[in-house]
Formats: C-alpha cells, sequence, structure tokens
C-alpha cells in the first residue's frame, strides 16, 4: 500500500504556496505517495476532519501551520495528530517566530516535523526540542513565461516599501518611551547588520540597557511570550523598510519600478505598481525587466527567500544582499549579483555597471542563474527531498515496530464539530 500524506491547502493571497502545493501534490505523486489535498474553511472544518479520517493519512503537510486543526479530546485541547496518530509536516517559508501564536499551541507534541528555509530558524526551534530538517524554497516552473530577451523595463524592486518615519510614529502613539527607544535601537542594529539574527540582537542590545529595564523586557517575554515576539516581528519588519527606503531613495540616476504597495512620499524617479502582489504577476513583470533589486527581510538572516529564487528564474539579472547560504545555492557573479544593503554608492555603480557597460554580461548571468534555478531549485527537487525523507521516517518506524505504520496505524474517534478548531 502506498503510504497517504493529507496536502492542507490554506489562504494566501500572494498565490505562492497554491503553485508549490500544486507541485508538490504531482511530485509526492510520482514518488509513490498517494496524495489528497484538502482545504479547510470557517464552514467545513468537520468535514474536513471526517475526510482526512476516513483517508488514514500516516502524513499530514501544510505551510507555516496554517493548516493545522486544533480538537479537543478527554477534556484537552489537542492538535488532530496528536489524536489520530499521524505526523504532521509544516514547511516554514517565514520565520518561525512570526507564527508563534500558532507555535505555542503545539509545542508539547512529538507529531510535528518544522522544515525552515533558514539555519537561525531551525536553530530556534531546535533549542525547544522540536524536530527540525533545513529545506530552502523552489520554483515551480510552470509559473514561468519562456525566457524574454526583449525587456521592457530597466529597474524593478519587490515591496512592500514603507517610510519607517511612519513606523515610528505608530510606536509613539503604542509604546512607551522605553519599549520605543529599544525598538528603533534594536530596528537600527538590525538594519546596520543584515545577517544578525533578531532573538541574538534583542539579547546583546538589552545587555546595554540597564538592569531595571533588563528585569522588565525578560518579564515581558516569560510572561506574554506570544506578546514579546510579536514585538519582535515589528521591529524587524521596521527594520526591512529602513533597509528598502535607504535603497530606494539612494537610487538617483534611474527610473525604478516598484512591484506592491508604498507608504511615504517617493522620489519623481519612482514608478509604483501596487496591484502587482501575486506571484505570477511579479514573475510576469520580472522577466521583462533586465535588473532586479531584491531586499531580505531580516527574518532571514542567513537564508534565501523564495522571492530570491522567483527572481533569478524569471530571467532578470536578480542583486540581493549575500547570505550565508547564498554561496551553496547561488553562486554570486554567476547566478545573481549581492550587494552590501547600506553602501548606495555600490548598489548604484552596479546598476550602472550592468545596465549600461555590460549587457551581454548582465544577460549571461541572468540567463545562467535561470538555468541554474530551473536545474537545482524547483519544487519537484524539494517534493523528492521531502518524499525522501518521509520515507525514512517510514522505514525507521517500521525497523522499530517491526510491522507497517500504515497498517497498524491508532484510529481515535470523530471529534465532534462543536470540538473543532
Amino acid at each position: 500500500m502506498k503510504p497517504r500524506i493529507v496536502l492542507v491547502k490554506t489562504p494566501d493571497p500572494r498565490k505562492v504556496y497554491d503553485s508549490l502545493m500544486e507541485g508538490l501534490s504531482k511530485t509526492l505523486s510520482a514518488k509513490n505517495f498517494e496524495v489528497k489535498v484538502v482545504e479547510p474553511k470557517q464552514d467545513n472544518i468537520q468535514q474536513v476532519v471526517n475526510e482526512i479520517m476516513e483517508f488514514k493519512p500516516l502524513f499530514t503537510f501544510d505551510f507555516n501551520m496554517d493548516g493545522l486543526i486544533f480538537a479537543e479530546k478527554d477534556g484537552q485541547q489537542k492538535i488532530l495528530p496528536d489524536i489520530l496518530g499521524n505526523i504532521h509536516v509544516s514547511w516554514f517559508l517565514d520565520d518561525p517566530m512570526i507564527h508563534y501564536a500558532k507555535i505555542k499551541p503545539a509545542l508539547q507534541s512529538n507529531q510535528i516535523l518544522y522544515l525552515t528555509i533558514d539555519i537561525d530558524h531551525g536553530q530556534w526551534l531546535g533549542s525547544m526540542g522540536k524536530n527540525v530538517a533545513f529545506l530552502s524554497p523552489g520554483i515551480n516552473p510552470s509559473d514561468f513565461p519562456p525566457p524574454n530577451t526583449k525587456k521592457e523595463f530597466d529597474l524593478a524592486f519587490v515591496g512592500p516599501v514603507k517610510d519607517p518615519d511612519i513606523v515610528e510614529l505608530s510606536w509613539k502613539e503604542r509604546f512607551d518611551d522605553n519599549l520605543f527607544a529599544f525598538a528603533v535601537e534594536l530596528g537600527r542594529l538590525l538594519y546596520r547588520n543584515p545577517d544578525m539574527p533578531v532573538r541574538f540582537a534583542s539579547g546583546y542590545l538589552l545587555s546595554q540597557f540597564n538592569q531595571q529595564f533588563q528585569s522588565a523586557m525578560i518579564k515581558f517575554q516569560q510572561e506574554n511570550d506570544v506578546g514579546f515576539f510579536q514585538y519582535l516581528t515589528e521591529v524587524v519588519l521596521y527594520a526591512m523598510h529602513m533597509r528598502r527606503w535607504h535603497i530606494i531613495d539612494s537610487i538617483e540616476d534611474f527610473e525604478i519600478n516598484i512591484l506592491g504597495p508604498v507608504e511615504g512620499e517617493t522620489k519623481d524617479n519612482v514608478v509604483v505598481y501596487p496591484e502587482i502582489t501575486e506571484n505570477k504577476a511579479i514573475i510576469d513583470f520580472l522577466s521583462k525587466t533586465k535588473i532586479t533589486i531584491l531586499s531580505h527581510p531580516p527574518f532571514i538572516p542567513t537564508g534565501l527567500a523564495y522571492t530570491v529564487f522567483a527572481s533569478v528564474g524569471a530571467n532578470t539579472l536578480t542583486m540581493v544582499e549575500e547570505r550565508f547560504t547564498t554561496k551553496a545555492l547561488l553562486v554570486d557573479g554567476r547566478d545573481l549579483i549581492t550587494y552590501h544593503p547600506i553602501d548606495s554608492v555600490e548598489i548604484e555603480g552596479k546598476i550602472a555597471y550592468y545596465l549600461e557597460e555590460a549587457p551581454q554580461e548582465r544577460e549571461m548571468i541572468a540567463k545562467q542563474g535561470r538555468d541554474t534555478v530551473f536545474q537545482h531549485h524547483t519544487i519537484i527537487q524539494r517534493g523528492e527531498f521531502i518524499a525522501d525523507m518521509l520515507t525514512d521516517v517510514i522505514k525507521r518506524a517500521e525497523k522499530e515496530n517491526g510491522e507497517s505504520g500504515q497498517e497498524e496505524k491508532q484510529e481515535g474517534e470523530v471529534p465532534d464539530k462543536d470540538q473543532i478548531n
């Protein structure tokens, strides 16, 4: 009997996860898994639970733990995999810290396997005793048009972008003076140090404050860990917007097209496309662009985000900050170009060089980058990795139990409709 896996499809305005889920479904099916896709909504949770129960999967899968269902058993709230006895795999394409409110209720479960795209994310989850594996993002080749050598635009930047002064003004209304000062200083520290993880940076900066404030922040984290991580998330977004605003503001001599919303007054050489936010629309625009500048969210201090692979795969020369894993996945000068995010002279100098002095080199790097992504960094390769990993889990379980986990898997009762969250 084929091992069974349920892919839990959840809403995604950018439609990145929809595309990746489609690719995973095909790849896992080709790797001898029996795949079922479910789409839980507010009015069909009980029906989805019934379908999962009837299917009897060994594994369930989602992105960013958005598809994890909670139910009540023996008067306690538990995740559905704990009740049914299957393993839940969640692939975090964002920093898991952003999703801590969803992770916290499931921390006691040993039925979850966390996949992360950043080494720092894995270390953080591992420090809590969680089962973690590293898996960088990949693209779905069906999302991409044929290579386009006739470019309509010189320069694109993938947003969103916000004037950091707007963030500071909102903080002044919501935070007391100490929380405001710490947030601003922490954001500036992350801005100056692109590869510094926020959790390390927070601890380092806190040690520079007085003992009374240190005690207050430690108490904040201990008594309201969800609120504390939401606070850090806001600070990271502030650092991201500082970096992006600086890059946009420092480009003087070239028209730059921003894809996605912009908050704040920009210069005359900036053209904004606020409606271009979905995955395919971004890819289509980048495929018609000579150079694309990306600025990593500081949430990803060591790895590469999905957008990097999508941009490189779109056959546009992609400029992005260097990360620890860049050299192992995409090579600077061969597949893309790296830059330091606060060095405005370097950024504009490289733009001028590849637009005006070295168009053939620019096209060569864009082509090589696309070839590398299509050969090595697709959802097909990532799906094969997941399939092999889950097959190893099955083999280890069979070796330990002396029998197939699929046939002997414990079945639980279907929770009542009123017990499903």
